[in-house]
């Protein structure tokens, strides 16, 4: 969907982990497994989480039209470390907290590193190497939120690589991410493959609750009336069980294709005579 669409454009942001001041950490609180540890060395982020689930937020907001990159392994442990295994290449992306869009994320007693706490929350959330107490089995994309009052809302929910051993974490090798968000173009990126992506008008999984409160997946469209484009949010790392080194974190503008060679485009006025020819204008230049 990006070609011809957008380019690389100027950095916005960049972290070599000299230090932690940009990030804030937020742990899961649970006894039985060694002790967590998240740290700097080396230009390089250490995260150990044995059995507990950990968000780390980059503090600067960021706007839609951006592409996230970083690197990141998943080491096998030399000795067993109860609760830890490589798993979970996990990704929040423009997310922000529905009552509170400035602040509201960083607020730990809302959101405790435990996954289910970011459930309420608004954002694009990506996952490699997924799975339950046997790890490294689902690469997922959605859509948040999950709920809403307290209650299960239908969203955006795509896992139809789960499985499939090339789209799975590689231990003990550095594996790319790159993230994506252009207006409705949202896609998850590793080692230079696409995972997933969806667009305006695309089909899409939408997973839902039945009536005996089971989770269920029924096909819909991708239509942003109901679903609309977050034009701004966070980035958060997110893990659970597991043990990651990342480094080279960057952020950079998407600029749409040609944008810095042609004044045309900027110039130019779309006339509209209707609800409905102002939609399909909109739709066709990704505005």
């Amino acid at each position: 969907r990006g070609v011809g669409l957008f380019e690389i454009g100027p950095l916005l942001a960049r972290d070599d982990f000299e230090d932690l001041q940009n990030w804030l950490v937020q742990i899961q609180q649970r006894s039985g497994f060694p002790e967590p540890s998240v740290r700097v060395q080396d230009n390089k982020l250490h995260c150990l989480l044995p059995g507990r689930g950990c968000t780390i937020w980059h503090k600067q907001k960021l706007p839609t039209r951006i592409t996230i990159t970083y690197e990141v392994i998943c080491p096998t442990p030399k000795r067993p470390i109860d609760g830890v295994q490589p798993r979970d290449i996990n990704n929040f992306w423009l997310a922000t907290d529905p009552d509170d869009p400035d602040h509201g994320l960083f607020d730990s007693k809302r959101y405790t590193g435990k996954f289910s706490s970011y459930d309420k929350m608004h954002g694009y959330y990506a996952s490699t190497g997924g799975g339950g107490a046997v790890a490294n089995l689902t690469t997922r994309m959605r859509r948040y939120p999950r709920e809403a009052n307290g209650k299960p809302v239908e969203h955006i929910a795509l896992n139809d690589k789960d499985e499939k051993p090339g789209y799975l974490i590689t231990p003990d090798k550095v594996m790319s991410v790159q993230l994506v968000a252009y207006d409705d173009v949202i896609q998850y990126i590793v080692d230079g493959k696409l995972n997933y992506e969806i667009a305006r008008g695309d089909q899409i999984y939408v997973e839902g609750r039945d009536s005996k409160g089971e989770p269920e997946m029924r096909k819909d469209v991708y239509d942003l009336e109901r679903f609309p484009v977050y034009r701004e949010g966070y980035f958060g790392f997110r893990m659970v069980g597991t043990h990651h080194i990342y480094q080279n974190f960057r952020v950079y503008a998407l600029v749409p294709k040609n944008s810095t060679n042609s004044t045309e485009s900027a110039q130019t006025t779309v006339c509209v005579s209707s609800l409905d020819e102002l939609r399909d204008a909109v739709r066709k230049s990704n505005q």
